[in-house]
C-alpha cells in the first residue's frame, strides 16, 4: 500500500456539541486499541528549540502565506513556494483551514525566515515546491515553525519515517489533549446549547492492510466508527479525509448513529460488513505504514505494527 499517511476526520458543527471535559488524548504508539495515556519517559518532545547550523539554512524573506503549510519566498531573486516538511494543515476550503493559514502569517509577520533541507535528500515535491524545515530567529529563543504549528493545534505531524515524526506526533496528542486549535469543541462552527456533552465517537474497528494487491482489496479496506455515548448523533456532512486531503469521503443527509449504533465505511465499491456505507475509491486510503483519524470528538492514531 501507500507510504504513510495522515487520516483526518474533520467534521462540520454537528459534530463539535458543546463539551464538559475532554477526552485524553490516546498514546501515539499503540498496537492494539487507543489508549488513553500520553506518551512518558523519554518522550521525544522538547521545549527548546536550537538553531540548526549556519552551513545548511538559507535565509529568505517571506512573499507570501498560502495556508498552514505552505508558503511563498523571495529565493535568489525569485519567488519559490516551500512546503514545510513533516506536517499537514487543513485546507484552506476546509475546518479550521483559514485559521490556520492564519496562525502560520502571524508566526512569520515581519521576519525573514531560515529554510533548512530534510535529512533524506527529497528537497522537492511533485508539485514543484521545495520541502523544508522552517525557523524564526529571534532576540530570544528561535521559533521552530513546523513544530509550532502542530503544537497549536494548526496542523497535524506525519509519519513520514523522519526523526522529527515521534516529537510532531507526541506534540499533536498534547495539543488535542489541550483542545488547541482544530481540536477545540467549536473549531468547525459554534453548537453550543444543542447538547450538553462532546459526542462520545470512536473508532471501533480499522482494517487498513487486508491481503492482497491494492486494486483488488478495496472492498476489504474499511474503518467502523460507534457512537458510545448515551445521546443520538447525526454526523451527516461529517468527512474522511487523509493527510493529503486527495481522498475525501463526505457522509450523506439524514446519517444518525443512535446510541450503540456504528456505521462502517469501506474504501470500494463493495465487501466489508453487512450495512457497510462505501467510498467507491479507485485506490486504498489507509496506509500501512501508520495513519491518524481525528478532530475534536476523534482522536485515532495507529502505527505499521498495529495489527
Amino acid at each position: 500500500m501507500r507510504k504513510s499517511a495522515v487520516l483526518v476526520a474533520l467534521s462540520t458543527a454537528l459534530v463539535l456539541g458543546a463539551c464538559n471535559s475532554r477526552p485524553l488524548a490516546p498514546e501515539f504508539i499503540q498496537t492494539t486499541t487507543t489508549s488513553t495515556t500520553l506518551p512518558s519517559g523519554d518522550s521525544p518532545v522538547t521545549t527548546t528549540v536550537t538553531l540548526p547550523p549556519p552551513e545548511i539554512r538559507v535565509l529568505v524573506s517571506v512573499v507570501e502565506v498560502t495556508d498552514g503549510d505552505t508558503l511563498k519566498v523571495l529565493l535568489d531573486g525569485a519567488t519559490v513556494e516551500v512546503r514545510l516538511l513533516g506536517i499537514n494543515a487543513p485546507e484552506f476550503d476546509e475546518c479550521w483551514g483559514a485559521e490556520s493559514q492564519r496562525h502560520l502569517a502571524l508566526l512569520v509577520e515581519n521576519h525573514d525566515i531560515l529554510l533548512v533541507e530534510g535529512g533524506d535528500g527529497t528537497g522537492i515535491d511533485p508539485f514543484g515546491r521545495l520541502l523544508r524545515y522552517v525557523y524564526i530567529e529571534t532576540t530570544g529563543a528561535p521559533i521552530y515553525v513546523n513544530a509550532a504549528m502542530v503544537k497549536t493545534g494548526n496542523a497535524v505531524g506525519l509519519q513520514d519515517g523522519s526523526d522529527v515524526a515521534p516529537g510532531f506526533k507526541s506534540a499533536e496528542a498534547r495539543a488535542f489533549q489541550s483542545g488547541y486549535g482544530m481540536w477545540q469543541t467549536f473549531a468547525c462552527g459554534d453548537n453550543e446549547g444543542v447538547g450538553g456533552d462532546r459526542p462520545v465517537v470512536r473508532v471501533s474497528e480499522l482494517a487498513f492492510d487486508p491481503e492482497g494487491p491494492d486494486e483488488t482489496s478495496l472492498g476489504d479496506e474499511y474503518v467502523t466508527i460507534i457512537n458510545e455515548g448515551y445521546d443520538i448523533v447525526e454526523i451527516s456532512g461529517w468527512t474522511l479525509r487523509d493527510e493529503s486531503t486527495s481522498n475525501r469521503f463526505t457522509f450523506g443527509p439524514n446519517i444518525i448513529l443512535d446510541p450503540g449504533d456504528q456505521i462502517t465505511v469501506v474504501t470500494g465499491c463493495d465487501g466489508g460488513p453487512a450495512g457497510s456505507t462505501y467510498w467507491c475509491s479507485d485506490q486504498a486510503v489507509w496506509s500501512n505504514g501508520g495513519d491518524t483519524l481525528g478532530n475534536a470528538v476523534v482522536w485515532y492514531t495507529y502505527t505499521a505494527s498495529t495489527r
